[in-house]
């Protein structure tokens, strides 16, 4: 009687712990699941006289569409800075990019022997929107501190394949980044941009699609990119693993508590979060279990630089640095577990960490308006570096 009473509160503990791993997430997950989706009459889709193709996004969303865009709005009005948009990267209709730096350009008539010398590094920054939506104008904004007053980088922008509601937009998702990076190996020169020195930033949805690219060297080489071009990763609230064992690392890494706690998490994560995870993973009514569990396992870079340690390949030297950032408080719990694992896989000189004083997953973006921020800082002193 006893051991089956100490059996129910095993059991109820790990349940509670389970919920209190996600909360931020779940509840994200249940408002994404739950929000109606409206092409509300009270949002723009148009930004610098360019009207975008309409999304329907989820009321919970809203705030965020609005300001990005607004922000954005103001920033293609700033004299010190260009943006060429709607640059076209591949042949799909959403495969298109903006380029934007300072006014002055840092490239030179001389340019044309090949010398790199008056080229700026490249920074490739990632909206977010859930893999569900987002437009390429979410990161307009953050030119403004990325490019500089002295032009210290070019920023690229791009759009990529989103779900937008309905379908799975992933590996579409990640091979777009694939072409991104062609179109920069092939084209940024023309744009005062030194295409062997990229860095890769993007939050949210950004974020984890620019960890599923840049922590997989072997990806790289096999698309014919040289992994060695990127230089680091700037990633901002980002899940870097989607699997049920990363969304309950506090349990997972404890085999004996897993083994009591696993199915209870499992089932929580097949009920619930595979629900957000959708455009990932794909629909439970049009697609096997087996194969949304393999998408989740090809999209979570945790599991594949395991992998890749495993095979022998030096992650340690062969991957780029990592600067994660996050906000203090009510950001995603996922995000202070999942990049503390990173860093055990890794070093903690390869991955650091920064709590960004604010409030909320939205808001850890948007702190990038300021330029005393600490991501904007670590940017300039990794750009000074490469």
């Amino acid at each position: 009687m006893i051991c089956k009473k100490m059996s129910v509160g095993v059991i109820v503990l790990v349940a509670s712990a389970c919920l209190l791993a996600t909360n931020n997430f779940l509840a994200y997950a249940l408002a994404t699941a739950s929000s109606s989706l409206t092409k509300s009459q009270n949002l723009s889709f148009t930004v610098g006289n360019e009207k975008l193709e309409p999304q329907e996004l989820p009321e919970f969303l809203h705030p965020y569409h609005s300001r990005s865009f607004e922000l954005t709005e103001v920033t293609l009005s700033d004299p010190s800075l260009k943006c060429n948009r709607g640059i076209s990267y591949g042949s799909l209709d959403h495969q298109v990019l903006d380029v934007w730096s300072t006014s002055a350009p840092s490239t030179s008539d001389d340019d044309d022997d090949g010398d790199r010398t008056s080229l700026a590094p490249v920074v490739v920054f990632l909206h977010g929107g859930g893999w569900d939506w987002g437009y390429k104008e979410y990161v307009g904004f953050c030119s403004r501190n990325v490019c500089g007053d002295d032009g210290q980088a070019i920023m690229v922008a791009p759009s990529y394949r989103v779900g937008k509601g309905e379908s799975q937009a992933w590996p579409q998702s990640r091979d777009d980044i694939l072409e991104v990076l062609h179109w920069v190996k092939n084209n940024v020169a023309e744009h005062g941009g030194d295409p062997t020195k990229i860095i890769i930033a993007g939050h949210s949805a950004g974020g984890h699609l620019a960890a599923c690219v840049g922590l997989d060297p072997p990806l790289l080489k096999s698309s014919g990119l040289d992994p060695n071009v990127i230089k680091a990763l700037f990633l901002i609230s980002c899940p870097l693993g989607i699997r049920a064992e990363d969304f309950f690392l506090a349990l997972s890494k404890r085999k004996w508590l897993w083994k009591i706690s696993g199915p209870i998490a499992k089932l929580l994560y097949r009920r619930v979060v595979l629900k957000v995870l959708r455009p990932v993973v794909g629909n439970a009514s049009d697609t096997d279990m087996a194969s949304m569990l393999n998408a989740a396992n090809d999209a979570s870079p945790l599991c594949r630089v395991k992998e890749l340690q495993k095979q022998g390949l030096d992650v340690d030297q062969e991957i780029p640095s990592v600067h994660y950032f996050y906000a203090n408080q009510k950001d995603f719990p996922i995000c202070h577990p999942q990049v503390k694992e990173l860093r055990y896989i890794l070093t903690d000189s390869k991955v650091q960490v920064w709590e960004i004083p604010v409030i909320g997953h939205f808001e850890s973006h948007f702190s990038l308006i300021d330029p005393k921020c600490v991501w904007n800082a670590a940017l300039r002193q990794q750009l000074a570096k490469i």
